[in-house]
Order: structure tokens, then C-alpha cells, then sequence
């Protein structure tokens, strides 16, 4: 049986440092490089901001009016479903007592109403970003436009999100009613 010396311990104890610090070393070459890559993006990022800042101003104008219009249609559509869809066909299956899956389905409707709250909440809070953002002048605040174009942009995709939500909770409630009305 081999019993390592403490020499020889002492030897491999050092290989392993030095592994490690090598390793760690380009761990933070590899990471200095990048910033200084996203550094160098973000710079060449704000300077077509500061050359391009009207035509930008014109497109955030347009962007604001159609997610404007878009949110006033899906919102229209939304409370449809609930008002036109959901709490008609909730009432009568619970009135004929067509099962236990009825509650399934009055629960999904609540998660819709409320998912669709969160849309209102999260469409106003984008809103705001959106208007701060046009209100900023980019050739003067670049840095600021950038910024805040950034956390629009966060903003407009959790928009996106909650919309895909709606969507997966409205044909839940679709696939559930399909179940109940056909007995399964």
C-alpha cells in the first residue's frame, strides 16, 4: 500500500492550488473581457442613440400609440371573456349542477380575473416607464434615454408575459369546460 509522503501531500496540495488559481485567473480574464465587451456595446449603443434620436423619438411615439391601442383591445376582449364567456357558463353549470369540475372552472375564471388585474397593474406601471421615456431628450441624456429604454423594454416584455398567462388560464378553462360538457 502506497502512503504518500508529506512532501509528496505538500507537492500535490500545491498542484491543486495552482490549478485552481489558474483556472480562476481566466475565469477573471474571460469576465474582464466581457464587460469590457458590453462596455464597449453599451458605448457604441448610446452614441447611435444620441445620432439617431429623432427617428427614435418617432418610433417610441409609435410604439406608445399602437401598445395603447392594443391594450385597449385586449382588455375589451378580455373582459369579454369573463363577462360573456366565463360567468354565463359558470352560472348555468353550477345552477344544473353539472358536477364537481364546475368548481374547477369557477376557480380558473377567478385566476383569470385575477391574472387579468395583474395585466392592468403591469400595463400601467409599463405606461409610465414608456411616457418617462419619451419625455427624456436623448441627445441631451443619452445615458438616461439608454437607461430607461432598457427598463421599458423589461417592462413591455413582462407585458408579454402576462398576456401569454391569459392566454394559457383561458384555454385551461376551455380544455376543463370541454371535460365537463362532455362528461368526462
Amino acid at each position: 500500500m502506497f502512503v504518500p509522503t508529506r512532501y509528496q501531500q505538500a507537492q500535490s496540495l500545491m498542484k491543486r492550488f495552482l490549478i485552481a488559481a489558474v483556472i480562476g485567473l481566466n475565469l477573471l480574464l474571460v469576465g474582464t473581457v466581457l464587460a469590457d465587451q458590453n462596455l464597449e456595446t453599451d458605448r457604441i449603443k448610446k452614441q447611435l442613440i444620441k445620432i439617431k434620436c429623432s427617428r427614435i423619438k418617432i418610433q417610441v411615439e409609435k410604439v406608445r400609440h399602437n401598445d395603447s391601442l392594443t391594450r385597449v383591445n385586449y382588455g375589451q376582449a378580455y373582459e369579454s371573456i369573463i363577462k360573456g364567456v366565463m360567468v354565463p357558463i359558470n352560472a348555468r353549470l353550477i345552477t344544473n349542477r353539472f358536477g364537481d369540475k364546475t368548481d374547477l372552472l369557477v376557480k380558473y375564471s377567478n385566476q383569470f380575473s385575477d391574472q387579468l388585474d395583474d395585466f392592468r397593474k403591469e400595463y400601467n406601471d409599463y405606461q409610465k416607464q414608456i411616457d418617462k421615456l419619451a419625455r427624456i431628450d436623448c441627445q441631451q441624456a443619452t445615458d438616461d434615454f439608454y437607461c430607461q429604454l432598457i427598463l421599458t423594454q423589461d417592462k413591455r416584455a413582462q407585458i408579454n408575459q402576462k398576456v401569454a398567462d391569459l392566454k394559457k388560464q383561458y384555454q385551461l378553462y376551455q380544455q376543463t369546460f370541454q371535460e365537463v360538457t362532455d362528461g368526462k
